[in-house]
């Protein structure tokens, strides 16, 4: 597929003509207004989004129930069981 050359522009360069410039030349300023407007509403938005979702939440209003020492003492023995056994696994791959 080959392009045609425009008429608007320069056949050896494929840079834009006089006539096409002077032709673009009253919307420029309503594009960078409109460029401003929407990359500004985008990055507002996003801006926005990731205070929201990046707020400092350490759970220090959550109450932590108390843990009978031989319940402490049984999980800190199923969770080292657990981790022998995933490196026993990770080892024999």
């Amino acid at each position: 597929m080959v392009f045609e050359p425009s008429p608007y522009q320069d056949r050896r360069t494929w840079k834009m003509t006089p006539a096409m410039l002077r032709a673009r030349r009253p919307y420029f300023k309503q594009n960078m207004l409109g460029l401003c407007l929407l990359l500004g509403l985008s990055g507002g938005i996003y801006t926005y989004t990731y205070k929201i979702l990046h707020k400092d939440d350490d759970f220090a209003d959550v109450p932590i129930p108390p843990v009978d020492e031989k319940e402490l003492k049984e999980l800190k023995r199923e969770y080292a069981l657990e981790k022998a056994r995933r490196a026993a696994e990770g080892s024999s791959s």
